[in-house]
């Protein structure tokens, strides 16, 4: 009896091990996205006509659909922008009007879109992330960029701030290499990775007051 316990265990064990991982190391969320993630890319759903975003809580996603599920759910054709794997599942935010939503899908239904270097000219633009900022623009062979970024928003209550937002602010200059670009102004540092239509934004959390972050997934509000 003793034996065959063991036997079991060890057949058992990379199972245990696999869920195990998945539920202790999976964090997928809005915030989080830009500095938590990494390898970003764009990618398409196909296969499927709603797809949810599932959560990163409470054993999740390892508990799978519809234990993790979550109110965001991506369809077929909508464009995503794509963090790291764990397991079967990748990190995925789908950037919206009113800001974006973040959560784990299964790999099998995203379709990778071919990465393009930009061009100069492509970076150009103003970037928005909510209250926060980045107006970017060409010049020479380097990129300009002054942002704007706000906690808790631009506009607090005074019950949220009863004395006003921290602030943060950025301007530099900078080479991009390939979809990449990092501005440094003193002690500030911004990254910045453009995919198409968004610009995927981190800092080193020395832009501004307290709580202050440039971090966000941008959309192109103003013209090139």
């Amino acid at each position: 009896m003793l034996l065959r316990s063991l036997l079991l265990l060890a057949a058992l064990s990379p199972l245990a091990a696999a869920a195990s991982d998945l539920a202790d190391d999976g964090s997928c969320r809005n915030g989080a996205f830009p500095s938590a993630q990494s390898d970003f890319a764009v990618a398409k759903v196909v296969g499927t006509q709603r797809l949810y975003l599932l959560g990163d809580m409470d054993g999740c996603p390892a508990k799978g659909e519809p234990a993790c599920r979550q109110r965001s759910y991506v369809v077929s054709g909508d464009t995503v922008v794509t963090g790291r794997d764990l397991g079967p599942y990748r990190c995925a935010f789908f950037p919206n009007k009113v800001g974006g939503s973040a959560g784990w899908v299964e790999r099998s239904k995203l379709q990778p879109v071919a990465r393009v270097t930009p061009t100069l000219q492509g970076w150009a633009g103003d970037w928005k992330d909510g209250d926060n900022g980045l107006s970017i623009s060409v010049r020479g062979s380097q990129l300009h960029v002054e942002g704007d970024a706000y906690w808790p928003s631009a506009n607090p209550t005074p019950e949220q701030r009863p004395y006003g937002p921290n602030l943060g602010q950025v301007e530099a200059q900078a080479t991009p290499r390939g979809s990449q670009v990092e501005f440094v102004e003193d002690s500030c540092t911004v990254h910045a990775q453009l995919l198409g239509d968004v610009l995927v934004v981190s800092d080193n959390s020395e832009c501004g007051g307290m709580n202050v972050r440039f971090d966000g997934v941008y959309r192109r509000t103003g013209a090139r």
